[in-house]
């Protein structure tokens, strides 16, 4: 019974450890990705967009209110709550003629990479990006006060975030 017990407890010890890992020990991304030759699965346009190739989805390289230039973001983006967010994009959308929006849960998980952190994402394709939680479109299970963001440290989605919350976020197109 006591062998039972220690076994038990061993194999609960260890599954315990193992499913607790988390990305801590995955290097930065910016000690990973050192070259803008390094491969990447992007298209960079001119005008501060990149495409994604694999989903052809067009995402701007810096948050809103900054602006591309010379290989880096400038400026603060915007820090706004989830319904002024997503009134800002409707503008840029009526303003521009073009559909842009803001990126879905799946689609800043596009943007993100699994292999490494501190943000999860390219530097020469998504340069300067703030280590911080970005709004997406997506709308979580919960109630309607809440909505999703994804944390760009390691890209994690948590969709409790009070759509009051001032955040930042990217804008794409199809």
């Amino acid at each position: 019974m006591k062998t039972r017990l220690a076994l038990s407890l061993l194999a609960v010890s260890l599954l315990m450890m193992t499913a607790c890992s988390d990305q801590r020990d995955l290097p930065d991304c910016s000690d990973t990705i050192t070259s803008r030759l390094d491969p990447h699965n992007f298209e960079l346009l001119d005008g501060g967009l990149a495409q994604n190739k694999d989903n052809g989805l067009f995402i701007t390289r810096c948050a809103a209110g900054q602006r591309f230039h010379n290989y880096h973001c400038r400026g603060d983006s915007f820090k706004l709550t989830w319904d002024d967010a997503t009134a800002y994009a409707e503008e840029v959308a009526d303003k521009t003629g073009e559909p842009w929006r803001l990126p879905t849960y799946d689609e800043m998980q596009s943007v993100l990479l699994k292999s490494c952190i501190n943000p999860a994402s390219n530097p020469y394709v998504f340069p300067d990006m703030e280590v911080t939680n970005f709004w997406t479109s997506s709308k979580g299970w919960h109630q309607d006060a809440y909505r999703c963001a994804v944390y760009s440290y390691q890209g994690r989605a948590f969709c409790r975030h009070a759509r009051e919350l001032e955040q930042p976020f990217f804008l794409v197109r199809d």
